[in-house]
């Protein structure tokens, strides 16, 4: 499809310029006019079954219609008055449009005017001046509108789409003149648009420049995305073009997935290890039944790790174990029902068990196309093993001895970078900031490990593309509830996966959909539920599509003898549907500081496109005690590490490590079970609990300006409405995010202390920082690597005598400084990112 283009006429003595292929074009230009004096500018542009629209403005005033100006008149703008002969020539099939601009006063320097011409299809539009004398400052026509062939690409790859520049090609521009250009009057846009069964997010956005960046869906075969980009100049929409489609090929891939379960002895407290084989059951069945039938190469493992001693040299230790080797879907359905998972033991090597989960992967064979993702549980903090996790050694892991998880090299660590993973933290005493950094993809806190197989909702969605509608025990209008059935309702499913928590001694699962009268069984062969020691699991759908729009469902646990329906609750049910229609929750920004803006953005399209007027509400659970702030209040004293020689873990228990023990400590202090959180209701900065859909994108957003406290903060969103089709869905989306006490400089102490008669004989200066925000919530301890300390002139006491630097449970940090009657210290502190004002230790 040819392009728009200006060019300038290179004959001499000429002033013209032929604008080709462009629906618009915007001229701007300064003409010197004498008194009395006409001078002419003559648009052409080709015959077609409606007139273009044709404006001369002179700057300042109104614009004139030229082909509405009447043969033999004139009009009067500013000085000026403006006559139009229009002559069509049926030989070349054009239209001349003569303008005649006269000067009606003492003459012009420079005068200012702008051509506007504008029609509804592509045409040639030539504009010659009567003379040279015209100073031509700009002219831009429709922007290039050109999808760079994306080609064929992976599933769940990020790929870059590309599009040829808006300005143009080298010897086709559709800007002269750019440094002449209004401020932002015509700022290129670029615009992406697709057309195929399934959503692309992000998609029907809008960038500043031809590239954008996506994560492609996961696809159950290969499928055809149309693209089409429309590219703006400006924002009123009058110079814009839209391209061609190219297509977009996406392909299913192989899927190796390894479940990593933190088996610890901590894992005992609370039934978290009882719920997290339980929910790892009903996972494998539901993964295994999302992609029955997509890649007969797809694999699942599972890893549980533990470690009898402290940190190490390698080898890795012996119990972390490979509970299932990878293993084909059909298989592992089968084989995880008579599993045994082992029991809680010992420490706590998250390192460990996620090395040896890239290990199984690597052993596997060739990387090829495959496409890894890792599940991470675990309750607590790394106490041990060889392989750490985060960016500094642990504090009381022997120097030497131990390595970060990230130094893994060959293809070890081309599939940790591959990898998508995705981190489960159970309860209160998780190094939560930690696992956040451990994936830039997905992470949750669970506190309560009853609620462990509902965040499945967010890791499946993470996995496999699918999402969880909102089960129910009431039947949608006007069906009427019976007692111990669970209602969820789908929309334009292909395919529906089902796991419902309840031991198979109290009946078989029954699905069924509502016709419009009566609940009869799917249109498809339901295939016989997985029966294991924890939950059932079935699918129902592709290759044979489900009917199409709503479908409204039916799940029921039925008496294997009786036939009648037992007890059943809708968070037993697990019931997923492949995404025609999509919501995806996101963040703006991975982690937060106290004091930041957290914005929510849920974006939810049926296909390509945007889904309106959707009610999508939020639940926010928050700390309502910060850690560090109820750390320092304590003043707990710090646990001291194990050391080198002896195990961690003598008794054969998880001993926590220093910082995971004060918490501990402070908990069982406070009388706390579970650490103190805080729902609100209004949460937002417009005092509502809602997500707004402000401009009519189909993306909902709103700003929650209460970041007050360090700790964990879990997002809940439920969204319902109408898809553009009028079927009705409802969705349940979750996140989890880590907020950090963000130092201020001006509200944190700092206390200067002078020491008389130091052992040393030197002058002494003993500097106490207790670093806070402006809300005077405290970092707290442990954060002694991140509060760095520097000294021009003398010297720290620490040195001095050749230990390390003094460690505190109160939030607070200190040096002592030494020196000479003739020095004059000064100390810099840097505290969590934030310099403080420089401290004379001489006060």
């Amino acid at each position: 499809m040819p392009q728009p283009r200006i060019t300038r006429s290179t004959v001499p003595a000429t002033n013209s310029y032929t604008v080709g292929d462009a629906k618009a074009f915007v001229l701007h230009f300064h003409q010197d006019i004498g008194a009395g004096v006409t001078k002419a500018v003559n648009i052409t542009y080709g015959v077609a079954a409606a007139d273009p629209i044709l404006e001369l403005t002179l700057t300042g005033n109104a614009p004139i219609n030229l082909l509405t100006v009447p043969p033999g008149q004139e009009v009067t703008v500013g000085d000026f008055t403006v006559g139009v002969t229009a002559s069509p020539d049926t030989d070349t099939g054009t239209v001349l449009v003569n303008c005649r601009i006269t000067n009606q006063t003492l003459g012009s320097l420079g005068s200012p005017w702008t051509l506007r011409g504008s029609r509804t299809a592509p045409n040639q539009w030539d504009i010659r001046f009567s003379d040279t004398s015209a100073l031509v400052d700009y002219v831009i026509c429709d922007p290039r509108a050109v999808v760079q062939d994306p080609g064929t690409a992976l599933e769940q790859d990020h790929i870059t789409l590309m599009a040829d520049d808006a300005a143009g090609v080298a010897g086709e521009p559709t800007v002269l003149g750019a440094d002449n250009l209004p401020p932002d009057a015509f700022t290129p846009s670029y615009f992406w648009h697709h057309d195929a069964e399934f959503a692309i997010l992000p998609m029907d956005e809008t960038t500043p420049t031809p590239t954008l960046d996506v994560t492609l869906p996961g696809v159950y075969r290969t499928i055809a995305a149309p693209l089409t980009l429309t590219t703006s100049y400006g924002t009123d929409g009058f110079l814009t073009n839209v391209s061609e489609p190219k297509q977009l090929t996406i392909s299913h891939r192989p899927q190796d997935i390894v479940l990593v379960l933190d088996r610890s002895g901590s894992m005992a407290d609370e039934e978290k290890w009882t719920n997290a084989v339980i929910a790892t059951r009903a996972l494998v069945h539901l993964i295994a039944d999302a992609r029955a039938g997509v890649n007969d190469q797809d694999r699942i493992g599972i890893v549980t790790f533990t470690d009898p001693g402290g940190w190490h040299g390698l080898p890795v230790s012996d119990a972390v174990g490979i509970a299932m080797p990878l293993t084909a879907l059909a298989d592992a359905r089968k084989d995880i029902n008579t599993l045994d998972l082992g029991q809680p033991a010992d420490n706590t090597n998250i390192g460990d068990g996620l090395f040896t989960a890239l290990d199984l992967l690597d052993r596997a064979g060739p990387i090829g196309d495959r496409r890894f993702t890792l599940v991470c549980m675990t309750d607590g903090l790394q106490n041990a093993g060889h392989y750490y996790i985060g960016d500094k050694v642990p504090d009381d892991a022997p120097s030497g001895t131990v390595e970060a998880l990230t130094s893994v090299i060959g293809a070890k660590k081309t599939i940790l970078a591959a990898a998508r993973m995705y981190v489960i933290g159970l309860g209160s005493t998780i190094d939560a900031d930690l696992l956040r950094k451990l994936t830039d993809t997905g992470f949750t806190n669970v506190l309560d490990p009853a609620g462990l197989p509902g965040v499945f909702t967010d890791m499946l969605h993470f996995s496999q593309e699918v999402n969880r509608p909102v089960p129910s025990d009431k039947a949608p209008d006007p069906i009427l509830s019976e007692a111990g059935r669970v209602y969820v309702r789908t929309t334009d499913a292909d395919r529906v996966v089902l796991s419902v928590i309840a031991p198979p001694t109290d009946g078989t699962i029954a699905l069924d959909l509502w016709n419009g009268s009566a609940f009869v069984p799917p249109p498809v062969t339901v295939p016989e539920a997985n029966v294991s020691p924890t939950d059932q699991a079935l699918s129902v759908g592709a290759p044979d599509k489900l009917p199409e729009g709503e479908v409204i469902w039916r799940v029921s646990l039925l008496d294997d003898t009786t036939k009648a329906p037992r007890a059943l609750t809708p968070d037993q049910v697990l019931l997923y549907e492949d995404l025609h229609l999509k919501a995806e929750l996101t963040l703006d920004q991975q982690t937060y500081l106290t004091g930041d803006d957290m914005v929510l953005t849920v974006r939810i399209r049926r296909d390509a496109a945007p889904v309106l007027g959707a009610v999508v509400r939020a639940e926010l659970d928050a700390p309502a005690v910060g850690m560090g702030e109820a750390l320092s209040a304590a003043a707990l004293s710090a646990t001291p590490p194990p050391t080198a020689t002896a195990p961690a873990n003598p008794g054969g228990r998880d001993v926590p490590p220093p910082a995971e023990q004060r918490v501990i400590d402070l908990m069982r202090h406070n009388g706390w079970s579970r650490w103190p959180r805080h729902q609100a209701p209004g949460l937002f900065a417009d005092g509502t609990d809602l997500l707004h859909d402000k401009d009519g994108t189909g993306d909902y957003t709103n700003t929650f300006s209460r970041v007050f406290k360090a700790g964990t903060y879990g997002w809940k969103v439920f969204a319902d409405g109408q898809d553009p089709e009028g079927n009705g869905f409802d969705r349940q989306l979750t996140v989890s995010t880590v907020a950090a006490v963000k130092v201020d400089a001006r509200t944190t102490r700092v206390r200067t202390e002078r020491i008389l008669h130091h052992p040393s004989g030197l002058r002494a200066t003993r500097i106490t920082i207790t670093p806070q925000d402006v809300r005077h919530e405290r970092l707290g301890p442990g954060h002694d690597d991140e509060v760095v300390f520097a000294l021009k002139d003398g010297m720290f006491e620490q040195i001095l005598n050749h230990q390390p630097a003094p460690v505190f449970t109160d939030g607070t940090y200190q040096r002592v400084i030494l020196f000479k009657a003739n020095q004059h210290p000064v100390v810099a502190v840097r505290a969590a990112g934030t310099l403080l004002k420089p401290i004379d230790a001489t006060d």
